[in-house]
């Protein structure tokens, strides 16, 4: 799906976060591998406002960008799977 400039390194970013926890998960983390990759969400999370990702290469003044869609779905799904691995460290204590 095409998607404008700003949002495929946002969308980058979020492939990167997710590979990163599915890598985790296989292992033996710890709260802080997954507080690590929290913090790098909550720095995406800051540029989500009002339904729209705001960068500062963003120029697209339409109404929906392209492609913003599937980066908010891959933001969702980013965010329980961080969610599900805390929940795991807590069920190991």
């Amino acid at each position: 799906m095409p998607m404008v400039k700003s949002l495929e390194i946002v969308h980058q970013q979020l492939m990167d976060i997710a590979k990163e926890s599915n890598r985790l998960s296989y292992t033996k983390y710890t709260a802080d591998d997954v507080n690590e990759l929290k913090g790098r969400l909550r720095e995406i999370d800051s540029q989500y406002s009002e339904g729209t990702f705001s960068t500062d290469s963003c120029t697209d003044t339409r109404y929906e960008q392209e492609g913003l869609a599937q980066v908010v779905n891959e933001l969702e799904k980013v965010h329980k799977t961080l969610h599900v691995l805390l929940y795991r460290i807590e069920g190991r204590q």
